[in-house]
Parts: structure tokens; sequence; C-alpha cells
């Protein structure tokens, strides 16, 4: 049972830590990668009823793959990172846990057949087979009298991740530099393994599946928003007509009404065919925005014009607002008008995300030489991946996750676009949540 790979155990501060994988642990790995592409390909086969839980896949995929110590240990370090990159088993689908899982892996696994092999092992500290043994008490991969357990528990994996992380954190690479015959000489041991390469061949195979998943959930998405938008349109038509007859008799029946409760009913006559106008002209913007008059506009100017339109609002529930711009002199080519209204839509709904005071901050800062990035960040309620799935939909309403959207953000979705832009968003239930716009920058004259 010689090693014949290497786990990486990433490390905020460098070195990572190399933990040796020996030939039997390349075949749990090897089923663990085949039950998670087996859960990609049925997620849209199934009824969403019966779809495999991230829970539950998680279960199977520890019981598969962490029969080997330096496994376990990857995989409970590789969990603890999981919610800085936004990846939490409740608010992701089993599928899409999965993916992540497996890219992950990808990265983190060295064999004979990883390009930059090399140069990921001269950058990492080499923990030797005695070394793990010392730290889990198990036999060295290289013994012939180890027994693969059939799983290690989590909560044992987790005492074992916190103790090599311990040990080793303060340690350098330590001695000379391993030169490069020798780590040709370290990756040259997996060589030629029939259980290695079925591993990278399955890694490789998943990157297709990993691609068409992503591209076909894109697809029905855009397919999905395409169609809302010709609804919007016609529907928006055929209503504005009885509207507007609707608040004109009324108009007209209440300028000639002498009872102060007819004229009471009447006016709300009005109010509401007003209201309802109004709605229909949001939902006419996220179906064929009109073409932007786009100038130069200064970020600064029109964040603090935004800010004191949303001052009176935040006010009454308590919340604070807090406006970061790195740069006086950054400016955005838009239309002023309409990104000011997507962005106080994308402030409203930030707001209103705080029941009990808070805090919204917004920055915006020079992200490329062509771009402008304004983030949005409260501390909110916050919503699952469901509700932030359909954020962007008209008329959606997310308040059962305390998130009243309606049509701010499909219009600013929408805008935002037709200004050159993009939107996307990050949220985590009783977190808060983060939309960052990205606007064109104005080139700077020579």
């Amino acid at each position: 049972m010689a090693v014949v790979g290497w786990l990486l155990v990433r490390r905020k501060k460098k070195p990572h830590l190399a933990l040796p994988v020996p030939r039997q642990a390349f075949m749990g790995l090897t089923r663990a990668v085949s039950y998670s592409l087996q859960t990609i390909t049925e997620e849209h086969s199934r009824p969403k009823k019966d779809r495999l839980s991230s829970g539950s896949w998680r279960d199977r995929c520890w019981h598969l793959s962490a029969a080997d110590p330096a496994v376990a240990i990857w995989l409970a370090a590789e969990e603890t990172q999981w919610p800085e990159r936004g990846v939490v088993d409740d608010d992701f689908s089993a599928a899409r846990v999965a993916i992540f899982w497996l890219e992950r892996l990808e990265q983190s696994l060295v064999t004979s057949a990883t390009s930059q092999g090399a140069a990921l092992l001269k950058q990492s500290r080499l923990v030797t087979s005695q070394e793990l043994q010392v730290v889990t008490g198990m036999l060295p991969p290289g013994s012939d009298a180890i027994e693969m357990r059939s799983s290690v528990a989590h909560s044992t994996a987790v005492r074992w991740r916190d103790q090599i992380l311990r040990e080793f954190s303060a340690q350098p690479l330590g001695g000379k530099e391993i030169s490069d015959h020798e780590v040709a000489s370290i990756l040259s041991l997996g060589q030629g393994d029939s259980q290695v390469g079925v591993l990278n061949e399955l890694l490789v195979a998943s990157k297709s599946l990993r691609s068409l998943f992503v591209d076909f959930s894109g697809s029905v998405s855009s397919a999905r928003l395409e169609a809302m938008r010709e609804l919007a349109y016609g529907a928006g038509h055929e209503i504005n007509n009885p509207l507007a007859n609707i608040a004109a008799r009324a108009q007209a029946l209440l300028y000639d009404e002498h009872d102060p409760e007819r004229q009471r009913r009447l006016a709300t006559i009005v109010d509401q065919a007003f209201r309802a106008r109004d709605m229909i002209g949001g939902l006419m913007i996220f179906a064929r925005p009109p073409k932007p008059q786009q100038d130069e506009v200064s970020v600064r100017d029109l964040l603090q014009s935004v800010f004191r339109s949303m001052e009176s609002m935040a006010e009454e529930r308590g919340v604070r607002l807090t406006l970061h711009v790195v740069s006086e002199t950054m400016c955005i080519v838009v239309d002023r008008g309409q990104i000011e209204d997507s962005l106080r839509g994308i402030l409203s709904n930030a707001i209103e995300a705080i029941f009990h005071g808070g805090t919204v901050f917004v920055e915006a800062i020079e992200s490329t030489s062509e771009a402008c990035l304004v983030t949005v960040n409260d501390n909110g309620i916050g919503m699952d991946m469901e509700t932030m799935s359909r954020a962007f939909d008209p008329f959606f309403s997310g308040r059962e996750a305390g998130r009243g959207i309606g049509l701010g953000l499909s219009k600013a979705f929408r805008l935002i676009d037709a200004n050159g832009g993009s939107i996307s968003m990050k949220s985590r239930l009783q977190q808060g949540t983060e939309v960052s716009i990205t606007l064109p920058r104005a080139s700077r004259s020579a």
C-alpha cells in the first residue's frame, strides 16, 4: 500500500500541507467521485421532492472516501472553508455541492498526472507517513498490517485536522529546499498505477458533466426570464388601457361629487388605479427598458444623491447608511436617472431586510481599468438559495424570508444591464446579503 498521491490541505499562510495518500484510498475517492457524478446526472431527472439532499450526499461521500486518515483530514479541512466560499449545505442542492466538491478535489489532488504537480509540492510542507501516524494513531499507509476502516467518524477527522494544523502551523518548509529531482522521484511513485489513472480519468470526465450542468441551469434561467419579459410586455399593454379609463372616470366623478364619503371612496379608486399604473410601468421597464441616455457621471455625486433620497426610510427603521467611495474623481458612463433608480431599489431592499436596526454599507471601488464596482452590504435576515435564485423575477416577493423584493431588483437588473453593467448577489440566512454592481468606467483622458 505505497503512497501514490498527495492531498493539499490549503492554509491562509503558506506553506500548504501535503498529506500522503495510499493506493487503497484512491479506491474510496473513486467511489465518491462516481457517486457525485451520479448525483449531478440525476438532478434534473428526479422530481424535486425526491431529489437527494446535500446533507445525505455529504454523509454518503464521507462513508465512501473517509476510510483513510489523510482523506478524512482533507475532507474536514475543506468543509471549514466552504462557508467562506459561499457554499452552505442547507442552501445548495446536492448536485451543486457535489460540483463544488469535485472542483476542490481536482485542485487539491497531486499525482503523477497533475499538471504543475512539482510546483505544488515544492511550495508545500510534505507530511510523512510516520508523522501522520503520530497524529492519528493509525498505522502508516506503507504498512502491510493496516486495516482500512469502513469510515472515519467526522468528529475524529475534525480532531485530527485541528491537531495537524496546530503542530505544523509554525513549521517552515524546513531544511534545504526539495530539489527538482527529488520532487520528480516523489511524483513518479504513482506513475502507471491503474487506480490513480481511473480516478484522474473520472475527474477529467467530470469537467464536461459539470459544464453541462451549469450551462443547462443557465439556459433554463435565461429562457424563463425571456418568457417573463414577453408576458410582461403583452400584459402591460393590455392592462394599461382599462386602468387609464378607470382613473379618468373616477377623477371625473370626483370633480362633481360633494358627499364626503363618496369623495373618499372615489379618491381611493383613483389612488389605487395610479398605484396599479405605476406597477405596470415598472413591469414594462423590466420587459423593454428605455434606451439609456448615457453621460459621464461622478460616482460619489450619484451615490450621495441616492443616499439623500433614502435617509428618511432608513431613519424610520433605525438603519444606519454608510458610504465609502475610494476615489473622489472616479466617473462612470451611464444614464444617471436609470442607475439612481436602480440603486434606490437595491438600497430599499437592503433596508427592508433589517427589522431591528442595523447597517447598510455601500462601497465603490475601481475594480478594473474599465469597470467600477459598487457593493451594497446589509446585515439583515438574508435569503436562502431558493429565494435568491428568483430574486430578479418580477413581482416575486421573498417576504417569507424577511425581504420584500417586488419589482425593485428586477427593474435594477434590466436597467443596469441596459447600461452595460452587471449585477450579482450573495446571501446567507440570518447573516445578510451582498449585492455587487459593475458599471462601465469613463475612460481617462491622456
